[in-house]
């Protein structure tokens, strides 16, 4: 996936964002917040620091920051470049998750990548095609919907229906709960009544962070090389045969040959 991904959008600047091992302030506002969730399997926890290596290997730069998910530095990252024209950066987010939607905008795009190399792009207006909503709206969606993913509550007795045509006639959870007195039928007034704290709370469980505390720099993200010799060695060690013969090393002999720099483009976030 890393392969292809680098192959079609040859970055400029690289990173690969990680979640902390420490709990986040999501945890300590909501104790449930993914409280459901199963421990890590010893079998995936040990390709961990494997990945740490691939990632290494390729020239990706790590960033890890305790107390913050992923999603957040990736937030960060696009809020921090693909809203200042002045750095003149299209960012492009590598990801399935479509928490990070909502971080979509004109200078903001959504890689869904597969392993095949065949991949999906998705704008502001995509999302708002598939929604029926716009990508900074889908934190009020949460809001009111909820999402088991994550065991965040939502208010109890909407749905998906319900919180869309909600969310399309007033806006914003806050907007929605400026006109509870409209809503109808009143049975739906009362749910939203009763759940006032439950869906901001929700609406903030959902929201991406985007002034993670970063010490970091656009230009140490810098992607200036995929060294395809110090790809093989790392592939060759956990024997991943087709990809080494995809980067055109079939034998000792071409290994030791064969180095290639890859030209660069956009800011990939991972």
């Amino acid at each position: 996936m890393i392969i292809n991904v680098l192959e079609q959008l040859k970055p400029d600047y690289a990173v690969a964002a990680l979640d902390g091992e420490k709990p986040t302030f999501r945890v300590e506002d909501f104790t449930g917040y993914k409280a459901h969730r199963r421990p890590m399997e010893d079998a995936l926890n040990s390709q961990i620091p494997k990945v740490m290596e691939i990632l290494d290997a390729f020239g990706i730069k790590r960033i890890l920051i305790d107390g913050y998910e992923a999603d957040d530095i990736i937030g960060t990252l696009a809020v921090k470049y693909g809203s200042d024209e002045s750095q003149n950066v299209e960012v492009v987010i590598v990801s399935n998750d479509k928490d990070l939607w909502q971080l979509v905008n004109s200078r903001v795009v959504v890689m869904i990548p597969n392993t095949t190399g065949k991949v999906e792009w998705l704008g502001s207006k995509e999302i708002e095609a598939r929604l029926g909503f716009a990508p900074k709206l889908i934190i009020d969606y949460k809001g009111l919907r909820g999402d088991p993913s994550d065991n965040i509550p939502g208010v109890f007795g909407v749905g998906e229906k319900i919180a869309k045509d909600l969310i399309q006639k007033y806006g914003t959870v806050e907007d929605i709960y400026k006109n509870l007195e409209k809503i109808t039928p009143k049975s739906l007034q009362d749910k939203l009544a009763n759940c006032v704290e439950q869906a901001v709370m929700s609406k903030k469980l959902a929201k991406i962070q985007t002034d993670v505390p970063l010490q970091i720099e656009l230009s140490e993200c810098r992607y200036t090389e995929f060294n395809k010799l110090r790809v093989v060695e790392v592939l060759k060690r956990y024997n991943f045969k087709s990809l080494i013969r995809r980067l055109g090393f079939g034998d000792e002999e071409n290994s030791r040959k064969k180095k290639e720099e890859v030209p660069e483009n956009q800011l990939g976030l991972f």
